[in-house]
């Protein structure tokens, strides 16, 4: 298993910015706490993806969906 990659860092961090805005009182609306947690998650489950099985499949599917547009 590869170490943490940046999916897994980038969500770690939006992840400790949302704890930390609400351990110190800083009320954001609902929908921006919930993006923010939800985007943080699903980096991270991205990130522990890409170090079992590569990043190969994932950069064909994002290729992909470039190429349509």
């Amino acid at each position: 298993m590869k170490g943490p990659n940046k999916y897994f860092r980038i969500g770690t961090v939006i992840i400790a910015i949302m704890l930390f805005l609400h351990i110190y009182h800083i009320h954001l609306p609902d929908f921006i706490e919930g993006l923010g947690y939800g985007s943080g998650i699903a980096l991270e489950l991205l990130g522990i993806y890409t170090m079992k099985h590569g990043n190969s499949k994932i950069k064909s599917f994002k290729m992909k969906l470039v190429k349509k547009v």
